[in-house]
């Protein structure tokens, strides 16, 4: 609506995207995941959104990747409480994205179909994204 509003041609540059480009967005306010295949303008609540920045993990925030026959097992040792937890863990390989929400005094742990290369990303509610290439 915003690039409607402005008056300007929007063109849309991002026609053939690898799924290795795809952006996340939390809404602050609900908590709304959102992702798409590349840069998007995106807003929640009446905020616009950002795409959140991936960062390497610290020992805090660091998972368990386990290949188990064709899957991965991804698990964590992060707290899961009301105010700290993590949000969604995603992979992320050249043609597939899949996305696994966690609440809040759940398990942090999800299985992934293995597809080949790709990076893994997990989000914290307090800490932000954080990746992992596999």
């Amino acid at each position: 609506m915003p690039e409607l509003l402005s008056g300007e041609q929007v063109i849309n540059v991002n026609r053939a995207a690898n799924m290795r480009r795809s952006r996340l967005y939390v809404c602050p306010v609900c908590g709304n995941v959102l992702h798409a295949a590349g840069s998007a303008m995106i807003s929640c609540c009446g905020v616009t959104l950002p795409p959140l920045e991936a960062e390497q993990p610290d020992e805090a925030h660091d998972v368990r990747i386990e290949d188990i026959e064709h899957e991965l097992y991804i698990s964590s040792a992060h707290p899961m409480n009301k105010s700290h937890y993590l949000s969604f863990a995603a992979c992320c390989t050249d043609d597939h994205f899949e996305l696994v929400r966690f609440y809040p005094e759940g398990n942090a742990e999800a299985r992934f179909f293995r597809r080949g290369h790709g990076i893994l990303y997990w989000y914290c509610n307090r800490h932000g994204l954080f990746f992992k290439r596999f």
